[in-house]
């Protein structure tokens, strides 16, 4: 399952997941034998979609692997193989040509071979999830770099002409329910003539436009509908109206999906349709120690319904792009969602290096093609935790932050950064989110208070004290089941709770701060080479454990969240 609805009715697809063959190339040898046309008969077998490392022998494995797997095609024609995921470093071919290749593991990518005749043929990836300094993550970050094919593979054929690269934009009158929209796309071409093409665009399986095209051989022909649309129900928390898009050229179909909604900032809020929002959220891996990153749409949704049992408005990708099936659940329960890449803590020599910069400008503009139509993305943020007390910060960042602005004006651009009163690119962002650990990283909860005030003085300094803040990480280690008397014993799931009621409580009483979003929502594997700190190796600070059963701080937050209601400053002591 890609998408919790069918994208296409006409378009011939199917799922090439299942049973590959599959083997591990530590000594990087693979392209020197030519696995791509023959591949090594000592292979042993690997489902796609998966992670490797949750294999036998696998673990620890981080480097390159090659998959196989053949495909038949009744009729011959033009294909398009869509990867869902694929981690780090992609290579893709077809009968054993390079047809096409990717960096970056958690955005879809594409491969269209213009022709490809009827039969069986053999498709090879070959992946690389090595991390250095200039990968993305990099080499030490606080989870488990997974390897493979984590989402689903897609086998498309297409017609002589097909649809690509569609796109629903609209500016809303609030007041008045109306919408001025634009569906915008191509028409490709990969046949040898001229083509009269016709084209019907309808929105909840009503008719909003039809008209023919003419497309030249093998060429490209840009469309764009603009409409106005009237009585328009909005995408809201408590009522998530979603609109239904199709464009229908007789052989080719396309659909998508939105809301519609505004989103902007006032007075220190952050205002859905006009209206104030206070965000009750946590962060979420999309990660389990069975599944690694390959996570299986039954476990989506029981994420789901914790977190909204949890009294959650609010979920955050931490600390990569998610899967478009976890962004649809979303958009159908009213839940908001803030989407980032993965360029957590880099410093000054990764953020000035030419490889690092044109990485992330490409991750960036991947992630808002993939998600553009979410309604439940409020957020676009553009690193966390990185080196924006200096000055290579600050240019990075302008070229990240003018890069989102460019691609889209609907949302809000945002960070996370853990060094508040030294930041000196607060003023490039919409909204300011923190991480700051009182009570678990040094010092006690209690200093909260006066860190807030400290922050306060400062964004005054640098002209951004009318941005609004999110707490964006908190909280404190709690290994499951660790309970006694004491109160104050570092990694008990008492302490981990006291925590987070102190913090919860001192953050709703402050003016400045919008929103809060718990570190984190489960327990994650973590990389015990790299931090050999972490009991278990886990990162212990989930409010439930890595299989999902709650921790005393689960219900504490539960408590708490369901207290807060809209305009209500104090919590339930």
């Amino acid at each position: 399952m890609i998408r919790t609805f069918k994208q296409h009715h006409l378009r011939q697809t199917q799922l090439l997941d299942g049973q590959w063959a599959f083997a591990a190339d530590p000594g990087r040898v693979g392209h020197e034998r030519g696995w791509a046309l023959s591949f090594p008969e000592t292979h042993q077998s690997m489902f796609v979609p998966s992670c490797w490392n949750n294999e036998w022998e696998l673990y620890d494995y981080e480097g390159v692997a090659w998959y196989h797997t053949p495909f038949t095609l009744n009729q011959g024609g033009p294909i398009r193989l869509l990867f869902h995921g694929v981690m780090g470093d992609a290579e893709i071919y077809v009968d054993g040509q390079l047809t096409g290749s990717h960096y970056g593991g958690f955005t879809a990518f594409e491969v269209v071979i213009p022709g490809l005749a009827a039969g069986v043929h053999q498709l090879v990836v070959r992946t690389d999830n090595q991390h250095t300094h200039q990968t993305i993550p990099l080499e030490r970050v606080d989870w488990f770099h997974y390897g493979g094919i984590i989402r689903s593979v897609e086998l498309q054929e297409l017609p002589d002409v097909y649809l690509d690269k569609w796109k629903i934009g609209y500016d809303l009158n609030i007041q008045g329910r109306n919408a001025n929209v634009k569906v915008t796309g191509l028409l490709q071409s990969l046949g040898q003539h001229e083509a009269h093409v016709p084209l019907a665009l309808s929105c909840n399986q009503e008719r909003v436009e039809a008209c023919h095209y003419v497309v030249p051989a093998g060429g490209t022909t840009e469309i764009s509908f603009e409409f106005q649309m009237d009585d328009v129900r909005l995408w809201e928390l408590d009522d998530p109206n979603l609109y239904y898009f199709q464009v229908s050229t007789g052989q080719d179909d396309w659909i998508e999906r939105t809301g519609f909604r505004k989103v902007e900032v006032k007075d220190r809020k952050v205002l859905l349709n006009g209206e104030a929002v206070y965000f009750k959220g946590v962060n979420r891996h999309e990660e389990h120690p069975e599944w690694g990153f390959a996570f299986p749409p039954k476990l989506m949704k029981k994420d789901l319904d914790i977190t909204i049992h949890m009294g959650c408005n609010a979920v955050r990708g931490s600390h990569y792009p998610n899967s478009q099936y976890w962004l649809d659940l979303l958009d159908e329960h009213g839940m908001i969602f803030w989407s980032e890449i993965p360029l957590w803590q880099y410093q000054t020599s990764h953020m000035t290096d030419s490889v690092v910069q044109q990485r992330a400008v490409h991750m960036l503009e991947e992630m808002i093609e993939e998600s553009y139509h979410h309604p439940s993305i409020l957020f676009w943020s553009v690193n966390n935790e990185c080196a924006t007390e200096t000055e290579e910060g600050l240019a990075f960042n302008r070229r990240l932050v003018q890069r989102v602005r460019a691609l889209d004006e609907s949302r809000l651009v945002t960070f996370a950064t853990d060094r508040p009163l030294s930041d000196i690119t607060l003023s490039l962002f919409d909204v300011i989110g923190i991480n700051q650990y009182f009570g678990w990283y040094g010092g006690k909860v209690e200093q909260f208070e006066a860190f807030l005030q400290e922050y306060k003085a400062y964004a005054e300094k640098m002209a951004s004290a009318e941005k609004p803040v999110i707490m964006a990480e908190f909280g404190g280690a709690g290994i499951f089941g660790d309970v006694g008397w004491e109160e104050n014993r570092m990694f008990s799931e008492d302490y981990q709770s006291a925590i987070l009621e102190s913090a919860l409580g001192i953050f709703r009483n402050d003016e400045q701060v919008c929103g809060t979003f718990i570190w984190q929502f489960s327990d994650v594997r973590s990389d015990t080479l790299r931090f050999r700190d972490r009991a278990r190796g886990f990162n212990n600070k989930g409010i439930v454990n890595e299989y999902r059963k709650p921790k005393l701080a689960y219900r504490t937050v539960k408590r708490i969240y369901d207290s807060w209601e809209a305009g209500e400053k104090e919590i339930e002591a």
